[in-house]
């Protein structure tokens, strides 16, 4: 029987809850009726390299004063903001404060690569957020300070509609290459389909006729993706972007544009033939817009 759980398995929630305090590994903490640490992922399976300097907006979450550990993924979406999911926030935070040993890592496919380091004085989860059904779970990191954009560290747009079935994106990410296996130090690129709800409910019964116990999918607020047996997100992948490439023009000029409308956050680890879910951006329109309007800086 397999478990649904955040995109980040129990042993990395175990590990970074260790880290928090005596710096041992990865990240992620579950609890409720199915063990909702299975659901996270931590990793792709089935992916490829992603070429250098492919995702400008990536972020690698770390913990750790002198010895670093992987977390998480996030995307840079202003210069001021990273977005992740909730899930991927809430270990680090004591008494409200974030952990000062919670930072990012960017410009680099190397998630360990101190290219841009990102120091964070606040954040913002979702007020609904829920770690029992592991809904709402999208959250927003404050930097300590301005990002500067260059080259090698850039934002990615979010586009706020709806996005159907049937349509295909890719997602990157330092997750692990499968169920026990090691994270990658090189960013890895994975190209996938993203469900109808319609089919992400069928397929999601489909695994639960051979003994997956998972929460509901809401297409509401979640979407799936699916990329086949042996191909999927695993542990590590938590928080990283979903990403469509829409085909734009402008005059006569034709031109892609890379957009993000999804945030990993639960699945079966790993590449078991089950969707990915994911935190639907167009279902969080209003907090994004809100938390990147009243949330720019920290207070003192």
């Amino acid at each position: 029987m397999f478990l649904g759980i955040p995109l980040e398995t129990t042993q990395d929630a175990q590990a970074a809850q260790i880290a928090q305090t005596a710096q041992v590994q990865t990240s992620e903490k579950a609890k409720p009726a199915y063990d909702v640490t299975s659901f996270f992922s931590s990793r792709i399976v089935g992916g490829v390299d992603a070429p250098k300097g492919f995702a400008p907006y990536m972020v690698a979450l770390i913990t750790g004063d002198v010895i670093k550990f992987f977390v998480c993924g996030g995307s840079i979406i202003s210069k001021h903001h990273v977005l992740t999911a909730a899930h991927c926030i809430e270990p680090f935070v004591h008494w409200g404060e974030l952990s000062e040993s919670f930072t990012g890592l960017a410009g680099s496919n190397y998630w360990n690569a101190t290219y841009v380091v990102i120091k964070f004085c606040g954040y913002r989860n979702h007020p609904d957020w829920d770690w029992a059904t592991i809904k709402n779970d999208i959250g927003i990191l404050i930097t300590a300070v301005e990002i500067s954009f260059t080259v090698r560290v850039r934002p990615i747009t979010l586009n706020f509609d709806w996005v159907g079935g049937g349509e295909k994106g890719y997602v990157a990410g330092w997750g692990r290459l499968g169920a026990w296996e090691n994270i990658p130090y090189w960013l890895q690129l994975l190209l996938v389909k993203i469900l109808s709800p319609k089919e992400c409910h069928e397929r999601m019964l489909q695994a639960a006729g051979a003994g997956v116990i998972a929460p509901p999918v809401d297409p509401k607020i979640e979407m799936c993706t699916f990329a086949g047996l042996g191909s999927g997100m695993c542990n590590g992948d938590s928080g990283s972007a979903l990403v469509k490439i829409l085909r734009q023009q402008h005059g006569h000029v034709i031109y892609e544009e890379h957009v993000q409308v999804g945030i990993v956050s639960w699945g079966i680890p790993c590449a078991r033939g089950v969707p990915d879910v994911f935190v639907r951006v167009s279902g969080y329109k209003s907090f994004v817009t809100e938390t990147l309007r009243t949330h720019n800086t920290c207070k003192r």
